[in-house]
């Protein structure tokens, strides 16, 4: 498959467009809101991919005042930026074009698309209303009820002022004469107010939509009826098409720009970020995004942070992992590599391609970001930042295992409840704490020691869930044996995936002042 990245418009837009030679129709990908987004990525890339083999092609993009895209305080940016990507498709030359919204974003798309364009809304709520409703109920269980920090409300992955939450709530669907269809679950009904649509029972949105990332599942079959309904309705004869005019830098305020690579043998997507003021000897910090995760939703604290750092005179680059974002091919079975040692062979081929000696290498991580950071060793980074950790294994897993291992603890058997209440009752607390250490999840002396024996300084950015399994896997004995080279920084309001607007905030700082006081002379 072919993809154009790029930026495009003002406020810019952050766009992959898949192109084929000649093209049928083109579709419009709208980024479902938060979370959802952050778990349907890969899912919307499969479905581009598809529609590219069919002569069909597609545009998906971060919005502005999103992901990767320039920043934009417009209420409107959601709406404006679907209208956006289509008008960038036209300028290649196609002339139909259809909207497709999983989620949140039929919501949006069904605001964007015209009178002539073809509309799919996939899982669709049923207003903007019962959206926003939904996503604050959810958000008040999930972060808790102080979630408005200096004018902006936190739900689970977005946060919004006011004008813009009214905008998305006054979102709503009206009766449509051209061709649109819902996919819904079984028995689930099409939005009324659409009028009289074709309906579509699909499976697999529960698998994809209502789990974590980490337990989500690509639901090839209904990506399949998605895409067989456009390759239906697109016109049967191609047109030629051009390239669009994208922009490969970014200038984000005048003094940072960014700019759009591809790194190591896997050609790994990434973004690099630096100022028009950086000194050539400047320090170079690697960000590692969480999970399996690309930088939208709650993860998109990772663009702030790279721009703050440019700011403070440091060059930044975000990269996508194999199976992340927009690295490697996706496939409809994939496997989540999570502390696999495909992402340890990533980071040495991405530290090997920055060039930069070890004595200015800071790398930061998340959750497993924050793992595989822990992992450099042989790269012997000057500074590690450790964000949310919660596992200090040494030896990588098999691609999978640790999802695998994951979904048998969340959805227990009888038998294997039955064990661990056995397990629990007989076994001594000490000794349990003991084996746990040399389970997966290690124990935190041994992850720390042989970045230690480098040179290499260790700091973790804790939240309560995080902080008390540090405790018990040692975390305490490392930073007394290994002071001055290992802190440990508790946010006692955080959480573990920085939903939390007090999480996002400590991280932001702790981050930057790390830096700056490890490398003093040019931050």
């Amino acid at each position: 498959m072919s993809t154009l990245h790029g930026w495009s418009g003002s406020p810019a837009v952050r766009v992959a467009v898949q192109l084929p030679p000649a093209a049928r129709a083109g579709v419009v990908v709208v980024p479902p809101l938060g979370q959802e987004g952050v778990i349907a990525y890969r899912t919307l890339r499969l479905l581009a991919d598809r529609l590219e083999a069919r002569g069909v092609a597609a545009v998906r993009y971060d919005p502005s005042g999103r992901g990767d895209a320039a920043p934009d305080t417009d209420p409107h940016a959601q709406v404006r930026s679907a209208g956006h990507a289509a008008a960038l498709l036209r300028s290649t030359g196609v002339e139909r074009i259809a909207f497709v919204g999983l989620a949140s974003a039929a919501l949006i798309a069904a605001e964007a698309a015209g009178d002539d364009d073809a509309l799919v809304v996939w899982d669709a709520p049923a207003s903007g209303r019962a959206w926003l409703r939904g996503q604050r109920a959810l958000a008040t269980m999930t972060i808790g009820p102080d979630r408005v920090v200096d004018g902006y409300e936190t739900l689970v992955g977005i946060d919004l002022d006011a004008a813009e939450a009214d905008v998305l709530g006054a979102l709503a669907y009206t009766p449509r004469s051209a061709p649109t269809v819902a996919f819904v679950r079984e028995g689930a009904p099409a939005p009324r107010a659409l009028g009289p649509v074709e309906r579509i029972e699909v499976t697999g949105s529960a698998e994809l939509l209502d789990r974590t990332s980490m337990h989500a599942r690509i639901p090839d079959a209904a990506v399949d009826a998605v895409v067989s309904w456009l390759d239906t309705w697109a016109p049967a004869a191609p047109v030629p098409v051009r390239e669009p005019a994208l922009h490969e830098v970014l200038d984000v305020d005048g003094r940072v720009s960014e700019r759009m690579v591809r790194i190591g043998p896997e050609a790994l997507f990434g973004i690099e970020t630096v100022s028009s003021a950086q000194h050539h000897d400047a320090p170079t910090v690697l960000l590692h995004n969480g999970s399996a995760e690309h930088r939208v939703g709650a993860t998109d604290y990772q663009v702030a942070l790279a721009r703050d750092l440019a700011r403070d005179g440091a060059r930044v680059l975000r990269i996508d992992r194999r199976g992340t974002g927009e690295s490697s091919v996706v496939r409809a079975d994939e496997r989540d590599f999570m502390f696999a040692q495909e992402w340890i062979d990533d980071q040495s081929a991405v530290v090997d391609a920055l060039d930069v000696p070890p004595e200015r290498l800071a790398l930061v991580g998340m959750c497993a970001g924050a793992w595989l950071a822990g992992r450099a060793v042989e790269e012997a980074p000057r500074l590690v930042v450790e964000i949310s950790p919660n596992d200090y294994r040494r030896t990588p897993a098999a691609p999978g295992s640790y999802a695998d291992h994951v979904r048998a603890v969340d959805s227990p058997s009888a038998r294997r409840l039955r064990v661990r209440e056995l397990y629990n009752r007989w076994v001594p607390e000490r000794l349990r704490a003991r084996i746990a250490r040399r389970d997966r999840v290690g124990g935190v002396v041994s992850h720390v020691r042989p970045l230690v024996q480098h040179g290499t300084d260790v700091v973790l950015v804790v939240a309560p869930e995080d902080a008390e399994l540090f405790d018990r896997l040692g975390g305490r004995r490392a930073v007394k044996r290994w002071s001055g080279q290992v802190d440990v920084v508790r946010v006692p309001e955080g959480d573990h995936a920085l939903f939390s607007p007090a999480m996002r905030a400590a991280v932001r700082a702790e981050v930057r002042s790390r830096v700056a006081a490890t490398f003093p002379a040019h931050v």
